[in-house]
C-alpha cells in the first residue's frame, strides 16, 4: 500500500484542492472530477496558519485608585438579591442549641480537612436550616455589602474561675451578673455562622463532595460580603448581660444591607439589660412551639 502526505502534494502544486467538489485532483485547467475551471485562485495553497478568532477580548478595566471613589453610592437589585422584597432590608433569625466556633481544622486526606469538633457541623445546619425556613427556596442569595450582628447565649459552665475579684454585686448578698468570659472565642463563633449562611465547602460532614453544591441554600453569595460583623457572648436569663440573650443556648442573628434602617447592635452590660425585644420574643416562642420546647 502506497502512503503519501496530501499537505505534501499540496505543497509540491502537483495536487489542488477543486473549489467545486473540495476533491484533492491533478493541477491542471479543469478538474478530472467534476469539470469545474481551475484556472481562477490557481495559487497554490500553502500550510494552514494558525487560526486566528476575529473575537475581541473585553477591555481590561480601568485601573484606579481609593482616592478616585469619592462619589455616594446606593446598591442595585443584583446587589440586593432577595433583599429586594423587604422594605427594612433586615433578616432575623433565632436559633436553638450551643453554640460552636469554627476555628481548628485537621487533615482527613490530602488536600481535605475538617473541624476537629464535629458537632460544629450539626450547629451550622441548624443555622442553615432555619434561614431556610424563614426566607424560603426561591430566596435569591445577598451579593452586595451586608452587615451582621448576633448574640450567643451560651450554656451555663459547670465550673469557672472565681470572678469575685474582678466582680462585686452592687447590692450586698446578691450574686453578680457573670459575663460570658470562657471560651469559645467570638469571632471563632461569627466565623461558623457566617459560613452556615454562605457555605462554599464542597464537601459535607463526611469530607465527601456534595453532589447537590449549587443547589445548596445560601443567604449571601460569599461570606465575604459581610463587610461589617458584632458578635456577644451572653449567658442565658435571667442572670443575662445582653439585651438579646435567650432563655435557653442559641443565637439571635441579625443581617442587613449596608446603609438600612435600624438600631445599634446592644452593647454587654453588667447592669439588667432588659426584656427581649418584641421580634425576637416572638420568632423564640414560634420556634419553640415548633419544635415542642414550649415550657
Amino acid at each position: 500500500m502506497t502512503h503519501f502526505s496530501a499537505q505534501d502534494l499540496l505543497d509540491s502544486g502537483a495536487r489542488v484542492i477543486c473549489p467545486g467538489c473540495n476533491w484533492l485532483v491533478v493541477a491542471g485547467p479543469a478538474c478530472r472530477k467534476c469539470g469545474r475551471s481551475l484556472t481562477r485562485d490557481t495559487a497554490t495553497p500553502t500550510r494552514s496558519a494558525p487560526r486566528t478568532s476575529d473575537r475581541q477580548r473585553p477591555p481590561a478595566s480601568k485601573t484606579t485608585t481609593a482616592d478616585d471613589h469619592r462619589g455616594d453610592a446606593v446598591l442595585t437589585d443584583a446587589a440586593l438579591g432577595g433583599m429586594t422584597g423587604r422594605i427594612d432590608r433586615t433578616i432575623w433569625l433565632v436559633v436553638h442549641g450551643d453554640p460552636k466556633s469554627q476555628g481548628s481544622m485537621v487533615a482527613v486526606a490530602p488536600g481535605r480537612v475538617k473541624a476537629s469538633d464535629p458537632t460544629m457541623y450539626a450547629w451550622r445546619d441548624n443555622i442553615t436550616g432555619e434561614a431556610l425556613r424563614e426566607l424560603g427556596v426561591q430566596w435569591r442569595p445577598i451579593d452586595g455589602p451586608a452587615l451582621i450582628d448576633v448574640a450567643f447565649t451560651m450554656p451555663f459552665p459547670r465550673s469557672f474561675e472565681d470572678q469575685t475579684s474582678r466582680i462585686t454585686p452592687v447590692v450586698a448578698g446578691e450574686l453578680p451578673r457573670i459575663p460570658a468570659m470562657q471560651p469559645p472565642d467570638r469571632d471563632k463563633l461569627l466565623r461558623a455562622v457566617q459560613d452556615a449562611l454562605s457555605p462554599n465547602d464542597r464537601a459535607n460532614k463526611g469530607g465527601k463532595a456534595t453532589q447537590a453544591f449549587d443547589k445548596r441554600f445560601k443567604l449571601a453569595v460569599d461570606d465575604s460580603r459581610f463587610v461589617y460583623g458584632a458578635e456577644a457572648k451572653t449567658y442565658a436569663r435571667p442572670g443575662h448581660t445582653h439585651a438579646w440573650a435567650l432563655d435557653r443556648p442559641g443565637a439571635v442573628i441579625r443581617v442587613r444591607m449596608i446603609d438600612a434602617p435600624g438600631t445599634h447592635f446592644p452593647e454587654p452590660t453588667l447592669r439588667d439589660p432588659g426584656p427581649l425585644p418584641a421580634q425576637i420574643r416572638t420568632m423564640h416562642e414560634r420556634l419553640l412551639h415548633r419544635t415542642g420546647a414550649l415550657r
